[in-house]
């Protein structure tokens, strides 16, 4: 197993204070939507290299959690963390989102 470190910044995620929100599940009848994966998420540096890589034609984003469990609860804290901040960002454009 590939042991892998994100030596980045997410400050540009971190808009308000985290609550635990309910992010809904992607459902049958949305079929158009752009999936954001979590790994670009994490590698991206900014809100600018953030935005370019999501399609926002289509006002349905899919977060897709392709890292998977993390053996370190810490870590997966810090993942579900992020997903939860990604939630708000992109709702903050009026874009849907939803969880894979």
């Amino acid at each position: 197993m590939i042991k892998h470190s994100y030596r980045i910044k997410h400050d540009f995620l971190f808009d308000s204070d985290d609550t635990l929100i309910t992010i809904p599940h992607l459902n049958s009848s949305v079929n158009d939507f752009f999936e954001l994966k979590l790994s670009y998420v994490l590698k991206s540096k900014n809100e600018k290299t953030f935005m370019e890589g999501i399609d926002v034609t289509s006002s349905n984003i899919l977060i897709n959690d392709d890292i998977g469990q993390c053996t370190n609860p810490a870590s997966e804290r810090y993942k579900q963390f992020i997903i939860r901040c990604v939630y708000r960002k992109l709702s903050s454009y009026s874009l849907n989102v939803y969880l894979k």
